[in-house]
């Protein structure tokens, strides 16, 4: 498992790599899908350094300055990829907007691995394991969409589940019901016999 400069390196690379396939890609479609991918990168990429390496370094290695001037180019970017995320496919201005996110993220690569990644990997902080705190963290993001499905097909089940405890309750109540009708044609069959019974002795007492 690479250790946090070593995984942040690897987003870089990854992400660089996504924006020479950008300028070498013919087709409005094909160019969106590659900025998409490339953006859906940056933002992962800039929660786990917000989330994890940026406070450890700011605790361990520096005052703060250098971190806070890295938040702030990251404002930046998140900026120009909500702007780019609400543009049409067919805006002429999308691959311009891009190429100022390219030229801002790469400036921003530039900095962090020539300024600040030197400085932390010379300090004492333990870098292997920040770097599975920050891998499990990607993880954790990247899987996120489809540990929701899951949740929600959970809760379906249990939805269902009870729908057929509901149909169960019900056939108890109509048979609750087929009882208390089957009492009744009971008791009106006795109720019958009885005034039956009374009409058969009262012409007996006039003939005596």
């Amino acid at each position: 498992m690479p250790n946090a400069t070593q995984l942040i390196r690897q987003d870089h690379k990854k992400v660089e790599g996504l924006f020479k396939k950008f300028q070498q890609t013919k087709g409005a479609q094909a160019k969106r899908r590659l900025a998409e991918n490339a953006m859906a990168e940056l933002e992962v990429h800039a929660a786990l350094e917000e989330e994890i390496f940026y406070p450890a370094v700011k605790k361990e290695v520096e005052e703060g300055s250098m971190v806070q001037e890295a938040i702030e180019e990251h404002q930046t970017v998140k900026q120009l990829i909500s702007e780019l995320k609400g543009m049409d496919q067919a805006d002429e201005e999308f691959e311009s907007q891009f190429s100022q996110l390219v030229e801002n993220v790469q400036h921003h690569v530039e900095e962090e691995e020539n300024e600040m990644l030197p400085k932390v990997e010379e300090s004492e902080l333990d870098l292997n394991s920040l770097g599975q705190q920050m891998s499990q963290r990607k993880q954790e993001m990247q899987n996120g969409g489809r540990a929701t499905k899951k949740t929600s097909n959970a809760g379906s089940s249990r939805k269902s589940a009870g729908s057929k405890s509901t149909g169960r309750k019900s056939a108890g109540k109509k048979s609750t019901t087929s009882k208390t009708a089957a009492r009744k044609t009971g008791s009106a069959k006795k109720t019958s016999g009885r005034k039956a019974t009374k009409k058969s002795g009262s012409p007996s007492k006039r003939r005596a």
